[in-house]
């Protein structure tokens, strides 16, 4: 009969089954891992100093670059307070601005109190001494010399002279009549005056004898109010 075998052969399957039965029911050891690498991934900054490789290994860290110096601080350049008042000092007078006037005084020889006086419609300063001659003509060349300043202790002390318009100022001219006696005299018509400060010159009608050059008989005092 073929039982005996089929059972033989039946019994050995079981034991192999039993065997792989035990085998599935052992629970094995982990396998073997390998970390990867890190590699940058899209959207994710890298880290300062360090780049990424494409084969995904990472170089040594460099060094970062050195900070920039600080700026050094701006100078600060003084500059005009536009706030601050302007210098409201008025302009010395010019001679288009004024009008010379004989005053009061001699009337051939000594003292006069010549004026000036403020004919335009702005304020202005006077100050100092004008300059004095006598001459033939308003533009003509003086005849003698001309007036000496007097600064003795008994004369005014030059001042500014505020003058508004049709404001004036004097001045004192003296003259020597004395000297006329001793010496060849000349006549002359006009007296050429100059405002302190200006080339241009204003004038009077003077007829008066003045002696020549080198002598001297003309005194001129320093400009005051009135």
């Amino acid at each position: 009969m073929r039982i005996k075998p089929l059972i033989v052969a039946g019994f050995a399957a079981g034991v192999v089954i039993t065997a792989s039965g035990c085998n599935l029911n052992s629970t094995p050891g982990p396998p073997p891992t390998r970390t990867p690498l890190p590699s940058a991934q899209p959207g994710q900054p890298t880290q300062p100093g360090r780049t990424s490789e494409p084969s995904g290994s990472v170089p040594e860290a460099t060094a970062a670059p050195a900070p920039a110096p600080a700026p050094a601080p701006a100078t600060r350049t003084a500059v005009a307070d536009p706030t601050a008042p302007a210098d409201t000092a008025p302009p010395k007078c010019v001679t288009a601005q004024l009008r010379l006037d004989k005053g009061v005084g001699g009337p051939v020889g000594g003292t006069w109190f010549l004026r000036f006086i403020n004919s335009s419609s702005r304020t202005c300063v006077l100050q100092g001494f004008p300059g004095i001659s006598q001459t033939n003509s308003p533009t003509g060349e003086p005849v003698g010399e001309p007036a000496v300043r007097d600064q003795g202790p008994q004369a005014p002390k030059p001042a500014p002279v505020t003058l508004a318009p049709d404001g004036a100022a004097q001045f004192e001219f003296i003259s020597y009549p004395k000297q006329i006696n001793e010496c060849a005299a000349l006549r002359t018509n006009t007296l050429r005056v100059y405002p302190p400060d200006n080339t241009e010159s204003l004038w009077l009608p003077w007829d008066n004898l003045i002696c020549p050059s080198p002598q001297r008989m003309l005194v001129v005092r320093a400009i005051t109010p009135m």
